[in-house]
């Protein structure tokens, strides 16, 4: 996965454990995990050591440690009690899925361990191991609530405890991207764009509509969806609405005139003279050849 934009991505989070932790004198062995993992320090405190560097955290903070860091945990307290989240913030297959934690031993190779991606391969975020966060409180509350919802092993919790992480996943990036809040809620990704005008094929369509519904200036809305499909949105939309009548040509026997309505050409003349200028004939020539 190459360096880009965290917001460019297929985000799709997904809990694989949660749950209320105590431990006595307690030690991982150096290790790495496959996933991410958030974790509350609700009584005692541990030592967090990672990339060369050693944190303590105490009650009422939080780390997160990301796919494919050699770490190690050492309790400093005499026991110690946390809440602990793994997950999953992009799609995988079951299939490949490997446990979560993998002891770092003589035969480790990193290469051949599939981990979700590390978020320091994309350029606008960056979230470190101790987390200082905005709402705090917000964050326990919500991973609580996963917890508690996931442990009830049944399908409606287990859906409303993906609710409640992806909505911990939406608070992280918010908080630790590195792009302004104005830039956040303008994404240039315009994946959604070609859905929404196949649902309004047969209604008034403007640039400047799709521009406005994407929190962008026509102009640079143009721009980038140029970008992603090759076409202009204009012409991409004739485009969906020639095709969608050629189907509806060879498919039934609607009249022209019904066609050029539900396919949102403003009379029957301009669908005729759209379809002859993309295809070279007539759109009664598909209708004699049917």
């Amino acid at each position: 996965m190459s360096a880009e934009s965290i917001l460019t991505q297929e985000l799709q989070p997904h809990i694989r454990y949660a749950d209320f932790l105590h431990y006595h004198p307690w030690k991982t062995p150096p290790r790495i995990i496959t996933d991410y993992m958030l974790l509350y320090v609700q009584e005692g405190s541990f030592r967090l050591s990672i990339e060369g560097e050693t944190y303590q955290l105490m009650a009422g903070q939080f780390c997160f440690v990301q796919p494919g860091i050699v770490h190690q945990m050492e309790s400093i307290s005499s026991s110690i009690t946390f809440m602990a989240l793994h997950m999953e913030l992009f799609p995988s297959s079951v299939e490949n899925r490997l446990e979560m934690i993998v002891p770092v031993d003589h035969g480790y190779n990193p290469d051949l361990i599939t981990v979700q991606p590390n978020l320091r391969v994309f350029t606008d975020i960056d979230i470190p191991f101790v987390l200082k966060l905005s709402r705090p409180d917000w964050m326990l509350d919500a991973m609580q609530q996963a917890i508690t919802h996931w442990n009830r092993k049944n399908a409606l919790d287990h859906l409303q405890a993906q609710v409640y992480v992806t909505e911990i996943v939406l608070e992280l990036i918010k908080e630790y991207t590195t792009r302004p809040m104005s830039e956040l809620n303008r994404s240039t990704a315009l994946h959604w764009v070609p859905a929404y005008m196949q649902y309004r094929l047969s209604e008034t369509l403007s640039v400047e509509e799709m521009a406005q519904k994407a929190l962008m200036s026509r102009s640079y809305f143009s721009m980038h969806f140029r970008k992603q499909f090759g076409l202009g949105p204009h012409q991409f939309l004739l485009k969906l609405r020639l095709d969608n009548a050629t189907d509806l040509l060879r498919s039934t026997v609607l009249s022209l005139q019904d066609i050029a309505d539900s396919c949102g050409f403003s009379s029957v003349h301009h669908f005729s003279k759209m379809y002859k200028l993309r295809f070279g004939y007539p759109p009664s020539q598909i209708r004699r050849q049917s």
